[in-house]
C-alpha cells in the first residue's frame, strides 16, 4: 500500500486556487437573494393639511415588503381597540392593525420598489486562510434581519420571515 505525503503548504496553495471558484458559487448565492429579497415600501400621505397627524409622522417611512409600518395610535384606538402606542399596519388601512380611528378615510398609499434590498446585497472578496478559503455575501440595511426571518409584533400580529438568504444559499448548494 503507498502512503501519500503532502508537500508542505500544498494544502495553502490549493485554497488560493480554488478561491475564484468560490467566489463565483457566493456570486450564485447573491444573484439567487436579489432574486428571492421582498422589495421595500414606503408609507406616503396626500401631504396636505387633512393629513391626520399620526400619518403626517409615518410619512417616508421604509420597511422591507414582509413587515409592518409602525403608526403612532390615534387615542380613540388605544382606549377603546387596545392598541399600543403603535398601531402596525402592513399598508394604510389595514384592518388586520385593528385599529379604527387610525384607518377611517385614510388617503396614505404604500410605494413598492423592488429592488429596494436587493441592491444591499453584496459579495466579498476571497479570503484565503491557510488551507480554509470564505467569501461573505451579506446584506446591510434597516430592519433587514427581521425581514429574513420575520417578526411579531405587540398584539401577536406576525410577519412572516421571507427566508430570502437562506433560501437562496440551499437553491445554490442543491445545483451543486
Amino acid at each position: 500500500m503507498a502512503k501519500f505525503t503532502a508537500t508542505p503548504g500544498l494544502e495553502e496553495a490549493l485554497a488560493r486556487m480554488i478561491a475564484p471558484h468560490v467566489q463565483r458559487i457566493a456570486h450564485q448565492v447573491e444573484l439567487e437573494a436579489k432574486r428571492l429579497a421582498p422589495p421595500m415600501k414606503r408609507w406616503v400621505t396626500m401631504g396636505d393639511d387633512k393629513v391626520r397627524h399620526t400619518h403626517v409622522a409615518a410619512q417616508g417611512q421604509e420597511v422591507p415588503g414582509n413587515l409592518r409600518f409602525e403608526v403612532n395610535s390615534m387615542d380613540w384606538d388605544r382606549k377603546h381597540r387596545g392598541v399600543g402606542d403603535k398601531t402596525y399596519m402592513t399598508e394604510p388601512r389595514d384592518e388586520s392593525s385593528r385599529a379604527v380611528a387610525n384607518l377611517k378615510n385614510c388617503r396614505c398609499m404604500a410605494h413598492s420598489e423592488r429592488d429596494g434590498i436587493s441592491k444591499l446585497i453584496n459579495t466579498g472578496q476571497p479570503v484565503v486562510t491557510g488551507k480554509r478559503v470564505t467569501v461573505t455575501v451579506s446584506v446591510t440595511g434597516p430592519r433587514i434581519v427581521e425581514a429574513e426571518v420575520g417578526t411579531v409584533y405587540p398584539g401577536n400580529l406576525v410577519a412572516d420571515g421571507a427566508f430570502f438568504m437562506a433560501r437562496a444559499a440551499a437553491i445554490v448548494a442543491v445545483r451543486r
